[in-house]
């Protein structure tokens, strides 16, 4: 996996969240970063809730329903040879994002945004996945890792999340391309996020 282009694309991103939004006096934007990554990472733990034994619906979200944009959410075409709208069965909903897939990149936007401040983009090249025995137990390990991030700022240390953060990704089952299509989208919409101010 290459992440040339999304650090890139990234450091665009925190270039222009930097202009709007300098660091002020004391403030240690790397520690904000490193709680956002723990946030999300916590965000997407629940969008997976596998981990929720106490629960009888432990199916992570792979689906969010929206309105039919065919239809408009009638569920009807309104013509004589078609009762039902082809798009949606009639049901007036069609599935519009993957949000174990949006928590996923929103997680990868810190990781790399974190990189880029600690100077570590030039340095990662091609990564290989790393995976531990079961997703419970990837996340742990990410989650514990992440936690060092702050007073161990290692490269080795960094890169080791970042393997066991794409890990994560292909046990979850996304693909690397899916990941990336999904970053660029999100990327554009950080950009908007911005324009408006959010």
């Amino acid at each position: 996996m290459n992440l040339e282009k999304l650090f890139q694309m990234q450091k665009e991103l925190d270039a222009r969240i930097l202009a709007e939004h300098p660091i002020q006096e004391g403030e240690n934007r790397l520690a904000k970063k490193i709680l956002a990554l723990q946030v999300e990472l916590g965000e997407l733990a629940n969008c997976w809730r596998g981990f929720k034994y106490w629960s009888n619906d432990q199916k992570p979200r792979t689906e969010e329903l929206g309105e039919c944009p065919l239809c408009k959410g009638t569920g009807d075409l309104g013509t004589v040879w078609a009762e039902n709208c082809i798009e949606c069965g009639g049901s007036g909903k069609v599935v519009v994002k993957n949000p174990l897939l949006e928590e996923y990149v929103d997680c990868l936007h810190f990781i790399l945004s974190i990189g880029l401040e600690l100077d570590f983009a030039k340095f990662i090249k091609d990564i290989e996945p790393i995976k531990n025995k079961n997703i419970t137990e990837q996340f742990i390990f990410i989650f514990t890792k992440v936690g060092t991030l702050l007073t161990y700022q290692g490269l080795a240390n960094y890169i080791h999340i970042i393997q066991n953060f794409i890990g994560l990704g292909e046990m979850l089952g996304f693909t690397w391309e899916e990941v990336e299509e999904a970053y660029f989208q999100k990327n554009v919409e950080n950009h908007a996020r911005q324009e408006r101010g959010y």
